[in-house]
C-alpha cells in the first residue's frame, strides 16, 4: 500500500471510515442540541452584541440553576429554530418599571454597567409573575414600544451564551 494511502486512510480504512462517521454524528448532536451555533441579526443587543456576529450557544446553562439578572439568554421563537437573544431584567416575583431609562427593580434603581448609550423608557410598575421572567435588550435606544421586551415563561428560554 503506498504511504499516501496509509497517510490518509490508515492502516485499517473500515476503522477510520466508521470513527469518521461516529465523529461527525457526535459533532452534529452536540452543535444541534448542546452548543449550536447563534448567528445575531438586528441591532437590539448593541453595543455587547453586535449585528452580524456569531456565537456559541449554551442549551445547558440553566439545567442546573435558574437564569439571574443581567444573565444573557436564548429565547425560543414559536416555531423556529431560532432564537432572541436578549438580557435578563426582572426575576419571578418582582416588580419592575422603568423610569425615564432607569431600570427600578422593586422601587430601587438597579445599575446596568453594560448600557453604553441613555435611554428615555418609561413603563409603569410591572409584577412579573411566577415562571416568567421579564427580558431585554441592551440597545435601549430603540423606543420600548419597538422593542421585543417583556415578560418571558421559563421554559421559553432554550439556554444562554457559552461565547
Amino acid at each position: 500500500m503506498p504511504t499516501w494511502t496509509i497517510w490518509l486512510w490508515g492502516r485499517r480504512p473500515l476503522v477510520t471510515l466508521l470513527r469518521a462517521a461516529l465523529l461527525g454524528a457526535l459533532l452534529y448532536l452536540t452543535g444541534r442540541y448542546a452548543f449550536p451555533p447563534v448567528h445575531v441579526s438586528g441591532l437590539s443587543m448593541e453595543p455587547t452584541i453586535h449585528d452580524g456576529t456569531w456565537r456559541i450557544g449554551n442549551k445547558l446553562k440553566f439545567q442546573t440553576r435558574e437564569p439571574q439578572r443581567g444573565d444573557l439568554v436564548m429565547v425560543s421563537m414559536a416555531g423556529w429554530h431560532a432564537y432572541y437573544l436578549k438580557r435578563v431584567l426582572g426575576l419571578p416575583g418582582e416588580t419592575i418599571a422603568f423610569k425615564n431609562g432607569a431600570l427600578l427593580i422593586d422601587g430601587r434603581v438597579v445599575p446596568e454597567p453594560y448600557l453604553a448609550g441613555g435611554s428615555d423608557w418609561t413603563l409603569p410598575p410591572t409584577r412579573v409573575p411566577a415562571g416568567e421572567y421579564y427580558v431585554a435588550g441592551d440597545n435601549r435606544a430603540v423606543p420600548l414600544p419597538a422593542h421585543m421586551a417583556g415578560l418571558t415563561r421559563r421554559r421559553d428560554i432554550a439556554g444562554g451564551l457559552l461565547w
